[in-house]
């Protein structure tokens, strides 16, 4: 991921984690969703965050299931944020999604909210996580659904410089797969009325 995109997220990590921390308690859909997908993925196998973010809530979700979950995120400031708002038992590694610490198949589930929606081509990306899942591993990710991009520069007043990429549920399927997993689900929903207002598109796998 670019160094504008971390150093966008390093200035906003406060206010984003007090944005998102709680925002799960109002989404039946996401936490439906993860609850499968934490069933899937039992300790003692790992599961990796990927783009935790500060307030780290999508991992603490799952890991309050049962998994054992890693947060990884690019922004060093937000996961000095998450590591305040969470639990010890939760870790935090930093790293960037197209080169990770992670052995090949060493883990045995990804999440991936919003992480892969900054960069046009989430290939690289997407190949990555492939290399450290194991086979037989799961698979979850939520991206605004649609085409094109936008571009912002500022966060509630703060600045910023990052590219939220909309990803067509086709095509982002095909990319899916063409990175070497198999796609079990394809689902789009309206979005909530306090989310930004884009489609929310999910793909389960593995």
């Amino acid at each position: 991921m670019s160094e504008r995109v971390r150093a966008s997220f390093d200035r906003i990590a406060e206010q984003y984690a007090a944005d998102f921390a709680d925002e799960l308690t109002r989404k039946p859909y996401d936490t439906e969703l993860l609850g499968r997908f934490a069933r899937r993925c039992p300790a003692p196998g790992l599961v990796l965050d990927i783009g935790c973010g500060p307030a780290g809530h999508v991992g603490r979700f799952v890991a309050g299931r049962g998994a054992r979950v890693v947060g990884v995120d690019v922004a060093p400031r937000s996961l000095t944020v998450a590591r305040r708002l969470n639990d010890p038992s939760l870790h935090f590694v930093a790293a960037d999604m197209r080169a990770l610490p992670f052995a090949r198949g060493a883990c045995t589930g990804i999440v991936a909210f919003y992480s892969l929606i900054y960069e046009a081509d989430p290939t690289p990306a997407l190949v990555e996580l492939r290399r450290v899942l194991r086979p037989g591993g799961a698979l979850v990710v939520a991206v605004h659904a649609g085409e094109g991009f936008s571009h912002f520069s500022d966060y509630k007043g703060l600045p910023v410089d990052v590219e939220l990429h909309l990803r067509g549920p086709e095509t982002f399927a095909d990319q899916v797969r063409a990175a070497g997993f198999a796609v079990e689900t394809v689902d789009v929903r309206p979005p909530y009325p306090f989310e930004h207002a884009t489609p929310r598109l999910y793909l389960l796998g593995g």
